[in-house]
């Protein structure tokens, strides 16, 4: 990147890494170096840096729950939206939070106002940018249900765009060339707020359904039209297989975890054996849910 650039971004308060360890800003905790990590802390430095950079350089980090990075890293630029882009706001019965939030705040923040809506997503780590890019959800409940406009940069200009401009489906959206800086979510309030029992029944319900003990990056699959991809995997006896530091989850077949210093290829390796097995035993053809970037 050039200095010039990078004096700004640092001026306007953003922090700048070179060759930074992605295996340290992911759930996987898998991941090689990327040539810089930047911690974007506002608009003005986000509306800069999308000025100046190639698009095809440059990889928005939400969460980091959802993905797994290439063990050589990334050649170009890593951003994680931070500081103003993460700030939660409550207005009445609307909450309006950074693309850079965590969701699991934005939750808490929902609880001590009384307001209703987000609990069913008590558990889902990540960002809200990440979680409202892919719609995230549980059941037949998705983050879409909730969400009353979007703030996006559509290369480097924002504009804000309602639901109704929005495609949603399962596990997608139609946001995928744009950069989620701002949400708002559409509550409601109530008076006897029973949030914290759903949030609690969800918690214990991940917790002993899911395994949560080691470093992982949440559902491998989608669920194919009218299969559970867990269930389709543990039919198959694959459930604690393992390659190098990497297995398929004994509690949860759509899970890998990472038991000991395990490498994306000891994934990839693995989510190649599962595509293979499933779709030679049942003819179907998985999706990865998780973005596998290389």
């Amino acid at each position: 990147m050039d200095k010039n650039i990078l004096f700004k971004l640092t001026s306007l308060g953003c922090n700048i890494f070179r060759e930074e360890l992605l295996s340290k800003h992911c759930s996987f905790r898998i991941g090689g170096p990327a040539d810089y990590f930047i911690e974007i802390s506002n608009e003005e430095a986000l509306s800069l840096f999308l000025k100046t950079i190639n698009s095809d350089s440059f990889y928005v980090l939400g969460g980091g729950t959802n993905v797994l990075f290439s063990d050589d890293g990334y050649r170009g630029v890593v951003i994680s939206l931070t500081g103003k882009l993460k700030e939660i706001v409550i207005n009445r019965e609307e909450i309006f939070c950074g693309g850079g939030a965590l969701l699991s705040n934005v939750l808490n923040m929902a609880i001590k106002n009384n307001l209703i809506g987000l609990e069913i997503f008590s558990g889902i780590p990540g960002s809200v940018g990440g979680a409202v890019y892919g719609n995230a959800g549980s059941g037949d409940v998705w983050i879409s249900s909730v969400i009353k406009k979007v703030g996006v940069y559509i290369g480097f200009k924002k504009k804000w765009l309602a639901k109704k401009q929005i495609y949603f489906s399962y596990r997608e959206s139609s946001l995928e060339n744009s950069i989620i800086s701002d949400v708002c979510f559409s509550l409601k309030k109530t008076a006897e707020n029973d949030s914290v029992a759903t949030v609690f029944e969800n918690v214990q319900r991940r917790i002993k359904t899911q395994p949560l003990s080691f470093p992982n990056a949440g559902s491998i699959f989608k669920n194919p039209k009218g299969f559970s991809a867990g269930k389709l995997i543990e039919e198959t006896g694959l459930k604690g297989i393992r390659v190098g530091g990497a297995q398929i989850s004994k509690v949860h077949g759509n899970f890998i975890v990472n038991t000991e210093e395990a490498s994306a290829k000891d994934v990839l390796a693995l989510i190649s054996l599962i595509e293979e097995k499933i779709y030679k035993r049942f003819s179907i053809k998985l999706e990865t849910e998780i973005k596998i970037i290389k």
